[in-house]
């Protein structure tokens, strides 16, 4: 894969973020970077004497190495059988697939047809998959026994409903059963492009082989080339959905008083706000605390900006008050790389209605709003004055529909603590022999303690 080269960045303390790198060949000629001679790039280290027009060149075996040591969660919800079909089937065999489904079981159960078109897959290429319904009983006390109760809804004793939460039920199966994993990546069920997946998982590959794992700790996000809409008999290659462009907006005002030479530019930092195809190294999966629902992608960037730029080195934690105990935000202990990359690939999915985008936007703004109310500017910042900036925020919420009736504020998301919290190892103990039995199925293993 060769992919252009990142030429600039903007570091927050021990978070690095680069420029957007776009997908410029998926199958490219190995060596054919810097006179013919294959090297191993670090990302926004170049700078600009390298020049913007340079390429890197991944060879496949360079992405199949880490494409081995990597799960991909497909979290789906009631997406039609052969779309999300689909997608696992153009996931690169070499990952093990992580399926967690909140669909409907009353009528015709949809969980179990979608174990049965899974183990058709059985015996190709020794595709794994693992297939769970995020509202599956022995899961949820899974989660409670081994320290995570915050994820469980009370009232009916299994795991709360959200996008965000079955993620999380993700990198926990992920952590637990597969342990020589270093790479955990995130795809959307909803694709009707299905052979665009095997690009997003090369990508993934790409982003982290352009990184130091031993050093750093990474995050791949992806930003579709376009999102193809039907006008008139026509497609319009729209190159934003409407809630990243709310999102990403917002972000970038964040951002950019930190960053001047962002400021009034063609191509800001943030482009990847509300990503849903997004993949980490396994350790910083686990540091992550993680917002409810579709706040989880833009979340992501608080997160690291607090515990990497914001918080006082002598601090020590700040509590926010949104789950309880475990949930305080901690310092870095190492350095994070964010890496944007845009694909080739259109993104072709279900529509959604104004009032769902809605919803989507203004969940995302609210981890934003709320996850900032500590802080008044950005360190190292002239004039990045944060509480003006959720003044501004807010504002565009109520002139848009965006506020909460009940509140009158930007929605405030469920913040949860990380998992490298919770017993790991009591989780897969108590997990393990509910396998083949409730609805978690391991499909093409000889045994499940070979994970």
């Amino acid at each position: 894969m060769r992919l252009t080269r990142p030429s600039r960045g903007q570091t927050f303390g021990l978070l690095h973020m680069t420029e957007e790198v776009q997908v410029v060949e998926l199958d490219a000629v190995h060596g054919h970077t810097r006179g013919g001679k294959q090297e191993r790039e670090d990302v926004g280290q170049g700078g600009e004497a390298d020049g913007g027009g340079d390429t890197v060149c991944l060879s496949s075996e360079r992405l199949d190495d880490v494409l081995s040591e990597t799960v991909i969660v497909v979290p789906c919800k009631d997406e039609e059988l052969v779309v999300i079909q689909g997608v696992v089937s153009a996931i690169p065999t070499r990952c093990l697939v992580i399926l967690v489904s909140n669909c409907e079981r009353a009528e015709n159960d949809q969980y179990m047809q979608q174990v049965a078109m899974a183990k058709t897959f059985r015996g190709y290429n020794n595709r794994q998959i693992l297939v769970v319904h995020q509202k599956d009983p022995m899961a949820a006390s899974a989660f409670q026994s081994s320290g995570f109760p915050q994820l469980i809804n009370p009232a009916e004793g299994t795991i709360r409903n959200g996008k965000g939460e079955g993620m999380l039920l993700g990198i926990a199966l992920a952590s637990a059963f597969c342990p020589g994993r270093r790479y955990i990546g995130f795809v959307d069920a909803d694709n009707f492009n299905a052979t665009s997946v095997y690009e997003y998982c090369k990508a993934f590959a790409a982003g982290f082989a352009m990184s130091s794992p031993e050093e750093e700790d990474t995050m791949v996000r992806l930003r579709w080339s376009s999102k193809p809409k039907l006008h008139d008999g026509r497609l319009d290659f729209v190159s934003e959905g409407r809630c990243s462009k709310i999102v990403n907006s917002w972000l970038n005002k964040l951002i950019s008083p930190a960053a001047k030479k962002w400021t009034g530019t063609d191509n800001p930092l943030v482009t990847t706000g509300n990503a849903g195809e997004h993949a980490l190294t396994m350790s910083l999966a686990l540091k992550l605390r993680m917002a409810a629902g579709y706040a989880i992608e833009p979340f992501h960037f608080i997160d690291l900006l607090e515990r990497g730029h914001l918080l006082p080195v002598d601090s020590g934690a700040i509590c926010h008050g949104t789950s309880g105990a475990g949930n305080s935000p901690q310092l870095l202990e190492r350095p994070v790389r964010v890496v944007q990359i845009r694909t080739i690939s259109a993104h072709f999915h279900r529509a959604s209605d104004d009032e769902h985008i809605r919803h989507m936007w203004a969940s995302g703004l609210g981890s934003v709003y709320h996850g900032l109310t500590p802080y008044d500017t950005m360190p190292g910042s002239l004039d990045g004055d944060i509480q003006k900036l959720r003044q501004d925020m807010h504002d565009f919420a109520a002139a848009h529909g965006g506020l909460d009736d009940t509140t009158g504020e930007l929605p405030r998301p469920k913040i949860y603590p990380a998992l490298e919290n919770i017993d790991m190892h009591k989780f897969r103990e108590l997990l393990e022999p509910s396998v083949g039995i409730g609805s978690l199925r391991a499909i093409g293993f000889v045994q499940i303690s070979r994970l």
